[in-house]
């Protein structure tokens, strides 16, 4: 498999060296965990990924569903939504951003890898 970049962005640790080790055995290349919103766009700019892992909740100003709208703006890499906290209100609010999937957390390997593969390979998201 090529070094396909993603960007994830989660501000707990555990569940970011989780996704991080997962995506890595997987053949994946994760250059950076992302811990805020705001930090989000540099990170975009910086690594150009070609999907973006993100936490809706993220302990900074800028939540993660405001990060992929804004990100929008540099990247049409498609975005996966992690939560812990499944919230009809969130999930509406996050699906506004056209997100290619919505997971819950705690999130299972097999999951993960085969949704990134999916959303990699271009296939048509569940609902």
């Amino acid at each position: 498999m090529d070094h396909t970049r993603i960007l994830v962005v989660e501000d707990e640790p555990l569940a970011a060296m989780e996704m991080q080790e997962t995506l890595e055995e997987a053949g994946y290349d994760v250059p950076e965990i992302v811990a805020s919103g705001d930090a989000v766009l540099p990170a975009v700019l910086r690594w150009k990924p070609s999907l973006v892992i993100m936490d809706i909740r993220l302990a900074s100003f800028t939540d993660g569903v405001d990060a992929a709208e804004r990100m929008r703006v540099l990247s049409d890499a498609p975005v996966l939504y992690v939560t812990a906290y499944p919230g009809r209100g969130s999930q509406d609010r996050a699906a506004r951003t056209k997100p290619y999937a919505y997971l819950l957390k705690p999130l299972a390997p097999g999951l993960l890898r085969r949704t990134v593969e999916r959303a990699l390979s271009g296939e048509a998201a569940v609902s």
